[in-house]
């Protein structure tokens, strides 16, 4: 089974560049974020073709979650059960009766300084407390996602030019640091320990992409039963290259 995760930032404004994705036939599950529509606008028509059981939890011109299977969708639950929330920023669900697939938006945070930063702050405290049954589940569990999280200074180009900045702020790492503490595997680092990578590259600033001004903010957290399965990680940058792009790159899973 072979898993891409990417924030398509608007799945209509970038319907062609995702279609593109579809086509290929490479992916078994996708999982979306910041679909930025709501679910009875959500495009399902176009994507008919495809193949795909779809399951969404949208929301109008922000944030927004959406999974993608060629296999069945069950026990689907939107929102963080533990955190009421205005915000569609989590789905999670059962494929094909054997692994359970967490999808997250994470907040951003905006600045430290801002009121959306204890927002990101508690919302994640949240998570941990819901997540912490699932880590030694006998149970496949994997969370994946843009997290809004550069847990290290190796996830930022430029770490000076982040101080204050939400996604880089101690606080923020140190709750997703427990994750990892407490068991959970962030796959890509896993797998690849020395690499310097990113999953975002920002619009602004010319070619950030040639220049490797990027940030990794996406993610593959998995349980130690999920952990025995997985085969490989990798960074795909064919999103962030393609014509009208989305500012993420995919990030793909294969699981044997």
């Amino acid at each position: 089974m072979k898993i891409l995760t990417l924030n398509i930032n608007s799945i209509r404004a970038h319907a062609e560049s995702f279609i593109d994705i579809l086509r290929t036939k490479e992916y078994d599950v996708i999982l979306t974020q910041e679909i930025k529509v709501e679910n009875a606008n959500f495009p399902h028509n176009i994507f008919d073709e495809f193949g795909y059981n779809i399951k969404v939890f949208g929301q109008k011109s922000w944030n927004g979650v959406a999974v993608f299977s060629k296999y069945s969708i069950e026990d689907v639950i939107t929102g963080l059960p533990n955190y009421p929330d205005v915000n569609a920023r989590f789905i999670e669900c059962v494929i094909d009766g054997r692994i359970r697939i967490i999808n997250v938006y994470m907040p951003n945070g905006d600045t430290i300084d801002s009121p959306k930063f204890p927002y990101k702050l508690e919302w994640m405290k949240a998570f941990t407390n819901y997540i912490t049954p699932y880590l030694n589940s006998p149970e496949q569990v994997i969370i994946g996602g843009d997290f809004n999280v550069a847990l290290t200074d190796k996830d930022v180009w430029k770490p000076s030019n982040y101080v204050g900045i939400a996604i880089a702020a101690p606080e923020a790492r140190a709750i997703m640091q427990q994750w990892l503490n407490a068991g959970w595997t962030d796959v890509w680092r896993n797998m690849h320990p020395d690499e310097i990578d990113y999953t975002w590259y920002g619009y602004r600033g010319g070619d950030t992409i040639g220049k490797k001004q990027g940030l990794r903010l996406d993610y593959y957290l998995a349980n130690q039963a999920a952990m025995k399965s997985i085969k490989s990680c990798e960074i795909d940058m064919s999103p962030r290259m393609a014509n009208k792009p989305t500012d993420h790159c995919g990030l793909t899973l294969t699981i044997d």
